[in-house]
């Protein structure tokens, strides 16, 4: 165990990774409405930058920031060759004035969406929305950037970007490619603590496109899930074995978990946190596991696939109790993963080729972090954080392929 000076310091580092200064932060105030927006580009130290654009009420600058902060640290673990970059509005998602406000919003920031900014789809947006805008801007698709720093002509990115669109499973690529990254990192950690697949148990908190996607593919390598909720309520399995995967997955609507499950029982949401299981998978919201929920949480990993899924105060405590984190950074990285496995090949991939590039290479830097973490003897974000203090940067050349 560490000391508490040194724990301490950890959390600091952690901190100061989320909270330095970007490189540029654009401020958007709409001239209708009179809410506001942010671009933030944590770092141009390379020509690309990626993060993705979310619709939030109460949304601040502070949040974008920090978001972009850890997208660039994602990168960098990922070793891939672009920066961090976030973006979004202070607006409510349900209100109908979303589309429009959006435009707007987009239209302001469109000399970075042509040159450097690949967007992606976040909270509250969707890949196919966002198309829809830009298309209505002349912009060709919300990844014009990446076909700008890859140098590509129409034909050869178009050719790529379609793949994201195509449906394997239960859903295109788009939707399942963060998923499968978070089962991986999950399934990563099982391995480290040497409990089989199909012994494991797991809770998943939140069942948007990404909890969607983990669910997927962690029951496909027999994993039992054994817990879920949403943001109105719970849904526990209620006999040990795993809720009915498939089925809900058939059923979901707007990540909202269907009220008729043959197997399992309705809860508050609250209730998966009294759960007992192998892996806690954070997979919708920021701070999702505060210091009570660290203190009181009978789990063995947690695997963040939300972005700041747990906060600094939580993951010393975690670390104090011996519980495994996998921090967002990490588990995170599978959209980042997914464009490398794109557009990295000299050949066009296969949609199963792009989902095996994010299984295994999110495996192996689990399994790099989690060495590093024991060989330094520190909590595991700061493992993470070493690792990609160590990353060389590449100006001026492509994001994704060799050199």
């Amino acid at each position: 165990m560490l000391s508490k000076k040194k724990l301490h310091k950890s959390v600091d580092n952690i901190r100061v990774s989320l909270n330095k200064e970007p490189e540029l932060i654009l401020e958007y105030t709409d001239p209708l409405e009179g809410f506001k927006g942010w671009l933030v580009i944590d770092s141009m130290a390379h020509k690309l930058c990626a993060g993705g654009m979310r619709v939030q009420k109460g949304l601040t600058r502070e949040c974008v920031q920090r978001l972009a902060a850890n997208m660039t640290l994602k990168m960098r673990i990922a070793e891939i060759r672009a920066d961090g970059a976030k973006s979004g509005i202070d607006y409510d998602p349900a209100s109908p004035g979303k589309e429009e406000a959006l435009f707007r919003f987009i239209r302001a920031i469109k000399p970075f969406v042509l040159e450097r900014y690949s967007i992606g789809p976040d909270l509250n947006t969707t890949m196919p929305e966002l198309d829809a805008i830009c298309s209505r801007l002349g912009i060709s698709s919300i990844k014009t950037a990446v076909a700008v720093t890859q140098n590509l002509d129409a034909d050869a990115f178009n050719q790529r970007i379609a793949l994201l669109s195509k449906t394997t499973g239960p859903a295109a690529l788009g939707r399942l490619r963060a998923g499968v990254g978070v089962s991986a990192a999950c399934l990563a950690a099982l391995e480290f603590l040497s409990i089989p697949a199909t012994e494991a148990t797991v809770v998943i908190q939140g069942f948007g496109s990404l909890a969607n996607g983990a669910a997927h593919f962690l029951n496909k390598a027999g994993v039992k899930i054994i817990g879920l909720a949403d943001c109105q309520k719970s849904l526990l399995s209620t006999d040990g074995n795993s809720l009915d995967i498939p089925s809900l997955l058939k059923s979901t609507v707007n990540g909202i978990i269907p009220a008729d499950s043959a197997r399992g029982g309705y809860g508050k949401r609250e209730e998966i946190y009294n759960t007992s299981c192998d892996v806690f998978i954070p997979a919708a919201i920021e701070n999702a596991v505060c210091e009570q929920e660290a203190k009181t949480m009978d789990v063995k990993a947690i695997a963040c696939g939300a972005n700041l899924a747990v906060t600094p105060e939580a993951e010393q405590i975690l670390h104090e109790r011996g519980i495994i984190l996998i921090p967002d950074m990490v588990a995170g990285c599978g959209v980042s993963l997914s464009m490398e496995g794109l557009f990295a090949p000299e050949k066009l991939p296969t949609v199963e080729e792009i989902l095996l590039h994010v299984d295994r290479k999110t495996r192996s830097i689990v399994k790099k972090m989690l060495t590093r973490s024991r060989q330094d003897n520190v909590p595991t974000r700061e493992a993470a954080l070493r690792i990609c203090s160590e990353t060389p940067v590449y100006p001026g050349t492509k994001p994704y392929g060799s050199l």
